[in-house]
C-alpha cells in the first residue's frame, strides 16, 4: 500500500509539471481507476472543468514503448484512441486524453446492441485494414503456448486435475485442430483484447478504443469473437448470429472477407474464439494463483461455458466439449471455497 501511495503521489506531481508546460490547469485531485489484470495502474486527474488520465506502467515489467508505437500507428489510421499528452519511459508515466466513463461494458443492452456493435466494428475494420510491418505476427508456437496456460494453470494448478496419457493426447489433438483454423483464415492486425470493457462510447458517436498495446497480426476473427462472445454480455445464439452478420457485412464491404463459404467463416469465428477462451481460463487462474488477484475469478465459469458452446458445435471437437463439460462441477466447488 505504501508503494502504491508513493507511485500515485509521484505520478500526480509529474503530471502537474507536464500540465504546466502544456499551459494547462494543474490537477487538483488524483483518483485510482479500475483494477487491472496487468501491473499497469490508471488514475483520473481532476482539473477544474475537465480531466486527464495518468498511467503508471512498471518499466521493468511493461515498458511503454509498445503502447506509444501502437498509439502512433492507430492514430495515423484514424482509429479513435486517446491522444498522449506527455510520457516518461524511464519512469513508466504517461499523461493521456480522458475518454470519460461511458464504457461499453456497462451500457450495452439488447436494444442498443446493433448501434453499439456497429460503432465498434467501424473501428475494428480500420484496425484490420492496417498494413504495417512494425506490428509482429503471432506465431504458431506462441498461439500454442497461450492455450497451454489452460492446461498448466486451470487444469493442473486450479482444479488439481491429473493429466493422464489419454487426456494429454485429447488436449494436444484439440490444440492442433484449433490452430489449423486459427492460421488458415486471413491474417490481419488484431487489437488482441477487443472486448466491451476496452471500448468507450464517445460524444462524437464513435467507439473509443483502449488497451491496444498488445496488438499483433493474427486471425481475422480473433477480435470479432472477443467482442461478440464477450464475458460481460449474455447473448443468445440468435443474437450472436445477428452481431456476427453486422461484422461480416462490413468486412465484406472492405474486402477483408468473402462470404462464399459461410460454414467455414462460422468455424473460423468459433475456433478463434475457442483459442482465446482457453487462454483466458489459464491467464485468469494464473492471475489468482500467482499474482494473488481474485477479482476475475467469477469470469471463469462464463469462459468455460463459452468453450463448451463453441467446441460442442463440431464433431471433431466433441470429445473436448464433453471433457470441458465434466469440469463445471469441480470449478463451481472450487470457486465456492474461494469466493
Amino acid at each position: 500500500m505504501q508503494e502504491e501511495s508513493s507511485i500515485k503521489n509521484k505520478l500526480f506531481r509529474w503530471s502537474n509539471s507536464k500540465l504546466r508546460k502544456l499551459n494547462k490547469r494543474e490537477a487538483e485531485t488524483i483518483v485510482e481507476l479500475r483494477e487491472e489484470a496487468s501491473s499497469r495502474k490508471y488514475y483520473r486527474l481532476l482539473v477544474d472543468g475537465g480531466s486527464f488520465i495518468g498511467v503508471f506502467s512498471p518499466p521493468e515489467k511493461e515498458p511503454i514503448k509498445r503502447f506509444l508505437d501502437i498509439n502512433k500507428i492507430f492514430i495515423s489510421q484514424g482509429i479513435s484512441v486517446p491522444k498522449i499528452l506527455s510520457f516518461d519511459a524511464k519512469k513508466g508515466f504517461m499523461l493521456v486524453e480522458d475518454f470519460g466513463d461511458s464504457v461499453f461494458q456497462y451500457n450495452l443492452n439488447s436494444e442498443n446492441a446493433s448501434s453499439f456493435y456497429t460503432m465498434a466494428f467501424n473501428e475494428l475494420i480500420l484496425i484490420q485494414s492496417i498494413a504495417n510491418p512494425k506490428i509482429p505476427s503471432i506465431s504458431k508456437e506462441e498461439a500454442f503456448r497461450q492455450m497451454s496456460l489452460f492446461e498448466e494453470w486451470f487444469l493442473i494448478n486450479l482444479l488439481d486435475i491429473k493429466i493422464s496419457g489419454s487426456l494429454k493426447k485429447l488436449i494436444t489433438k484439440s490444440y492442433d485442430l484449433i490452430l489449423e483454423d486459427f492460421f488458415s483464415q486471413p491474417q490481419v492486425i488484431c487489437h488482441f483484447d477487443f472486448e466491451s470493457r476496452n471500448l468507450m462510447v464517445l460524444k462524437n458517436g464513435k467507439a473509443g478504443v483502449l488497451d491496444f498495446q498488445d496488438a499483433v497480426k493474427g486471425p481475422i476473427f480473433l477480435d470479432p469473437a472477443a467482442l461478440i462472445k464477450d464475458l460481460y454480455q449474455d447473448w443468445s445464439e440468435e443474437q450472436i448470429d445477428m452481431l456476427l452478420g453486422i461484422y461480416l457485412s462490413k468486412a465484406q464491404e472492405s474486402g477483408l472477407v468473402s462470404l462464399s463459404d459461410e460454414l467455414k467463416l462460422q468455424r473460423w469465428f468459433d475456433l478463434a474464439g475457442l483459442q482465446r477462451q482457453l487462454r483466458i481460463l489459464g491467464t485468469l487462474s494464473r492471475l489468482y494463483l500467482r499474482d494473488k488477484k481474485s477479482f476475475r475469478l467469477p469470469d471463469l465459469e462464463k469462459t468455460l461455458l463459452l468453450c463448451i458452446r463453441s467446441s460442442s458445435k463440431y464433431k471433431d471437437l466433441s470429445q473436448l466439449a464433453n471433457f470441458l463439460d465434466s469440469l463445471l462441477p469441480e470449478l463451481n466447488n472450487r470457486l465456492k471455497n474461494i469466493l
